[in-house]
């Protein structure tokens, strides 16, 4: 026992000091490779001395939460007959497994499944080969993006008949406890998505191409990362000379894009003032995640600087669900972006136009986890015609 007690807090510290992979957690469509060692206790009434054994364990992720495992035991200990004499226990089973935060680096899990016991004792032919049911508890800290150090504490039930070195006091079921710490190894499945580009002053444009890398925060930039050249205000009051057919403030012999609709936003070339951003949700959430605070509040700078402008937040969700709970839910999470830019940046509520289309608009593949993650999101975009509700 105090061999295990060492493994177990040799573990634990591991996994405090080890930082977490970028992109952890359960794969789904991959397998594992489980190799542990642990401690099995004994009932009393087994004349089994409690020892340490050793257990493999491979698996398939079935989905992120649930996966399948062939495990496989060896436990190498005496029995307390007339001179202690040595036992072995060969244990195999099927086991599933259900998996609590299976995108985080720390994953809980809970375990259930059926085997066979085989005992084997060499100086007498007293061999026996018991069913067994098992459930238990664990937890899994990916300290790299396939590698998880694995702590678990199971129940195990023997159910014996005729082994005729157990005491026997009627019970035809013997209960065992299994403690175990190793490493989890995972391969295969869907090839995680690479990390993002680094963007030091979080204007949107990758410091690779960025040429000028020290823009403040909320200045809109172009393509290369820069402040565009000073230009004449958004829809500032013009002489027209040469005709405007579109409306639009602009003067024909300048306007690159005629015929815009009118009420559109244009820049000083005739253009639509464009701006979208897209940021995705959990999966039947509607909470705003954290990592896409900073995006909003550049989205809420832009906004801020055109106070004329119209804004469309548009909800969208992935295929999984009944079309009418996933028009709610596309209409909630649309609604919570506009709730996030008034309270947190003082956005003026009417420019604000959350509408929700639930799972009609896909941008990507719903029959793959990551193409669905693509697909809960909602989109801020600027400045188009609002539709009606």
């Amino acid at each position: 026992m105090r061999f295990l007690r060492m493994a177990l807090l040799a573990s634990l510290i591991t996994a405090v000091w080890l930082p977490a992979a970028t992109h952890a957690g359960q794969r789904e469509g991959a397998f594992s490779l489980s190799p542990v060692i642990g401690y099995h206790v004994f009932e009393g009434d087994q004349k089994t001395d409690d020892a340490v054994y050793g257990g493999l364990s491979f698996g398939y992720n079935v989905s992120k939460r649930w996966a399948a495992e062939l495990e496989l035991r060896y436990t190498s200990t005496e029995f307390e007959g007339t001179g202690d004499t040595d036992f072995d226990i060969a244990s195999g089973g099927i086991n599933a497994l259900y998996h609590f935060n299976p995108d985080g680096p720390l994953v809980p899990y809970a375990t259930a499944g059926f085997g066979i016991m085989s005992f084997s004792n060499v100086s007498s032919a007293d061999d026996d080969q018991d069913f067994m049911m098992n459930w238990g508890l664990g937890a899994k800290y990916f300290f790299r993006e396939d590698m998880a150090l694995r702590v678990e504490v199971r129940h195990l039930l023997d159910l014996h008949s005729d082994r005729v070195w157990d005491q026997g006091t009627g019970d035809d079921i013997d209960n065992n406890l299994l403690a175990s710490a190793g490493l989890s190894f995972q391969f295969g499945g869907p090839t995680p998505p690479p990390p993002a580009p680094l963007d030091s002053d979080r204007d949107g444009i990758p410091d690779v191409r960025d040429k000028c890398p020290d823009t403040p925060l909320g200045v809109l930039v172009d393509a290369v990362g820069c402040p565009p050249v000073e230009k004449a205000p958004l829809l500032a009051p013009e002489k027209v000379v040469d005709g405007d057919d579109d409306q639009d403030g602009v003067p024909n012999s300048r306007d690159k894009c005629p015929g815009t609709e009118k009420g559109v936003i244009v820049d000083a070339d005739g253009c639509p003032v464009q701006f979208t951003l897209k940021i995705e949700f959990d999966f039947d959430k509607s909470m705003v995640r954290p990592e896409y605070h900073d995006d909003l509040r550049q989205a809420a700078a832009f906004i801020s600087k055109h106070p004329e402008a119209q804004f469309l937040l548009a909800g969208h969700t992935d295929s999984i669900g009944t079309d009418q709970y996933n028009m709610g839910l596309s209409k909630r999470r649309a609604a919570a972006v506009k709730k996030y830019l008034v309270e947190e940046f003082g956005i003026a509520a009417q420019l604000l136009h959350p509408r929700g289309y639930g799972e009609k608009r896909p941008v990507a593949t719903n029959e793959t986890a990551a193409g669905r993650q693509e697909n809960r999101r909602v989109e801020v975009i600027c400045c188009v015609l609002i539709p009606p509700e």
